[in-house]
């Protein structure tokens, strides 16, 4: 009788915390692939307004396009339906209905961003689905609402620092050709570090500059550090006492920052 009761009163409590207002979270959806999409505005019957995207498509994406899984979603917005698809695609990311009118075209977005013109999204296609994909299937952080006000702290939430650890925070771009060497040192790190005979787990916190609003956080640990403007780059690796700013200086330097103790007490900037 009394373990009956007590799976009425849980169901109980249940029910109840689920009418109050805030008490009960849905939980965020989580897409199952990266979403693309591109709007043009072709009044042509016979012009192919996605022809030159597709191409860049293929030459951004085509030795990676299998990493992770995405759609592409064409618009033409001469059209009255895509023009709606346009308009609440640009309305989750801030834009107000007076710019959104105001655009040139092409237009793209990808994971909370937009990206204005071809030029600029040539550019950017294969960052922003390489970002977008750490985002959704290796961190599972979603998709980023750029609507979303935070404070620093909430923006370093997803980036917690171990209690016990050397820490070093490792600040990177997916396509930056000095991070991809940068990242074989940080990965060839030891899990332990000994400092003066006692022995700690190593944590690496990695910080995509381009994902949702790192560029803020990255900002911080500059003026934190007092990082001049010539070396204010990526890659870049902070300690709890100073930095190290490039391939070389990282691959030369920063196991031995950590065996002297440079990751012991490491602290976020507020």
């Amino acid at each position: 009788m009394k373990v009956m009761r007590k799976g009425l009163m849980g169901l109980a409590l249940l029910l109840f915390c689920m009418v109050l207002p805030g008490c009960a979270r849905e939980e965020e959806e989580r897409p199952g692939k990266i979403e693309i999409h591109f709007f043009y505005n072709e009044p042509c019957a016979s012009c192919d307004g996605t022809k030159d995207f597709y191409r860049v498509v293929k030459e951004e994406l085509g030795d990676v396009s299998d990493r992770y899984p995405y759609e592409i979603y064409p618009h033409n917005v001469f059209q009255a339906s895509a023009a709606m698809d346009r308009d609440r695609e640009l309305g989750k990311l801030g834009y107000s209905q007076e710019v959104i009118g105001s655009l040139t075209y092409p237009v793209m977005t990808v994971n909370g961003k937009a990206y204005l013109g071809m030029d600029s999204i040539s550019q950017s296609l294969r960052e922003a689905y390489l970002t977008a994909g750490e985002d959704l299937f290796v961190y599972d952080r979603g998709v980023f609402d750029p609507c979303r006000k935070q404070t620093l702290k909430e923006l370093l939430g997803s980036y917690r620092l171990e209690k016990g650890s050397s820490s070093v925070v490792y600040f990177y771009r997916t396509v930056c050709e000095e991070c991809v060497r940068t990242e074989e040192v940080i990965g060839s790190l030891p899990e332990t570090v000994t400092v003066e005979g006692a022995s700690y787990p190593q944590q690496v916190v990695r910080i995509n500059t381009r994902s949702g609003r790192n560029d803020e956080v990255i900002q911080a640990f500059f003026a934190m550090y007092g990082v001049p403007e010539e070396e204010q780059m990526v890659p870049i690796v902070f300690t709890a006492r100073g930095y190290l700013a490039g391939y070389e200086a990282i691959s030369a330097g920063l196991l031995r920052e950590l065996e002297a103790g440079a990751g012991l007490g490491m602290e976020y900037p507020e």
